[in-house]
């Protein structure tokens, strides 16, 4: 009786053990072919919107390429302007009208150095030479600034004699307008006014003396 119960209970444990084992089973396969049944997820459509950008640096490039012709084209231009610049000014001409050859002029006079040109004068970098020595006279003692700026539709500059040793001088142009030119005037001749002259006299011989020219 004994044996027959353990069999029987073993016989029980055995049946329903591969009764869980199957069904275990039944449902892993189910899920199995579920999973596989499930159709795929696209990303394709994804994957296509993230590369669509791809054109962007071309069009960077096309606008670098852009501003580099308009740039070289900008050079082109300014590098023609400073030839056409630099052209005029070397074909500028001054000549001097005052003062003449073997003219006398008195300390402390005033006078206008008055030339011509073939453009407008704008400025002027003049110097006052000993003719002698062809040493320049700084400006403190000749009277004659070194640089002039000249009026509008005018050709000449103030000039009031500077105390100097009487002699022969000529007046040197350097620059004109900005340009490294060379004018010079002719020679003439620096006087020294008579101690004890008056008033008077010394204003009469100015003005004579600027006739002179």
């Amino acid at each position: 009786m004994v044996c027959f119960v353990l069999i029987g209970g073993t016989a029980f444990f055995v049946y329903h053990s591969l009764n869980l084992f199957n069904t275990t089973l039944d449902n892993l396969t189910a899920s199995t072919f579920a999973t596989a049944n499930t159709p795929p997820i696209l990303f394709s459509d994804k994957t296509n919107k993230e590369q669509i950008p791809t054109s962007t640096p071309e069009i960077i490039s096309t606008t670098a390429t852009s501003t580099d012709i308009s740039t070289t084209a900008t050079s082109t231009l300014v590098t023609s302007t400073d030839i056409s610049t630099t052209a005029t000014s070397t074909d500028l001409k001054l000549s001097f009208s005052f003062p003449k050859k073997n003219s006398e002029v008195y300390i402390g006079c005033a006078y206008q150095l008055s030339f011509q040109s073939s453009a407008t004068i704008r400025l002027l970098e003049t110097a006052l030479i000993d003719d002698g020595t062809n040493e320049t006279v700084e400006p403190s003692a000749s009277g004659l600034a070194r640089e002039n700026k000249i009026e509008p539709n005018s050709q000449s500059l103030d000039w009031k004699v500077g105390v100097v040793w009487p002699g022969k001088y000529y007046i040197k142009v350097s620059n004109i307008n900005g340009a490294d030119l060379k004018s010079y005037s002719k020679v003439f001749t620096i006087r020294k006014m008579s101690k004890g002259i008056s008033a008077d006299k010394r204003e009469k011989i100015c003005k004579e003396s600027n006739g002179s020219f």
